[in-house]
């Protein structure tokens, strides 16, 4: 290879990580490749690598997590909100399906029989509205 093919590569590489370096966040594919899932790291926990001599991870943790109440560091100024509201373009289509919310947990469509008893449990985390959609179509009794 010729010396500028080599340091075309090394100052595109460089550029890469001063980028990474200086993002609030990290992409969760990023996160991943680094150890931490995103989805469920609290950044309050963030708080503790200190006190195992872990300081040195604190920033990428920060660039991971999720904000919760318990996070100290959480930037002032940011917007509180009293309420929230999820809008759906059809409520009635499906009467016996609801929203729950479980701190921390992935998103999981719990299915139930007629006696309201557990069935099935399954992830949903990558499924689109559509997907979703045809999915609560096709086996859930109306």
């Amino acid at each position: 290879m010729r010396t500028a093919d080599i340091f075309l590569a090394f100052l595109s590489h460089f550029l890469a990580s001063v980028v990474i370096a200086t993002s609030d966040s990290l992409s969760s594919s990023q996160c991943s490749s680094l150890g931490y899932a995103s989805n469920n790291l609290m950044c309050s926990s963030c708080n503790d690598l200190q006190q195992f001599k872990l300081g040195d991870l604190e920033s990428s943790c920060r660039q991971c997590c999720v904000h919760d109440e318990n996070d100290q560091n959480e930037p002032e100024g940011k917007a509180k909100y009293h309420r929230a509201v999820l809008q759906v373009d059809r409520p009635s289509r499906f009467p016996s399906f609801s929203v729950e919310y479980v701190r921390g947990a992935d998103p999981i469509l719990n299915l139930y029989n007629d006696s309201d008893e557990q069935i099935e449990s399954m992830g949903i985390e990558k499924w689109d509205t559509d997907t979703l959609t045809a999915f609560l179509e096709e086996n859930l009794a109306h």
